[in-house]
């Protein structure tokens, strides 16, 4: 198990290179925040904050319901992070 940073913190590039989930073609930190490329869905978005506890995982959707998935920092919201998903784009 890696250490992985607490919920409230950003990651970094040693807490970001150890984290893959099975489905990602592709991963990237995005503003501090892990950026899954792939087709995931809600359900992996569920998987991810139980691997992840005291996160919020969103769907960038580009395919329906599915999408990139984003794993948010605790303190994150629509509101005052850019990088949240937005559900009109």
């Amino acid at each position: 198990m890696t250490n992985r940073p607490e919920p409230d913190q950003l990651f970094d590039i040693d807490a970001h290179s150890a984290t893959w989930p099975m489905g990602s073609e592709k991963i990237e930190l995005f503003a501090g925040h892990p950026l899954f490329y792939g087709v995931f869905d809600r359900v992996d978005a569920e998987a991810a904050e139980r691997a992840f506890p005291g996160r919020q995982a969103t769907i960038e959707r580009w395919y329906g319901d599915r999408g990139n998935l984003i794993l948010h920092a605790s303190t994150c919201t629509p509101e005052n992070c850019p990088e949240w998903p937005r559900d009109d784009a």
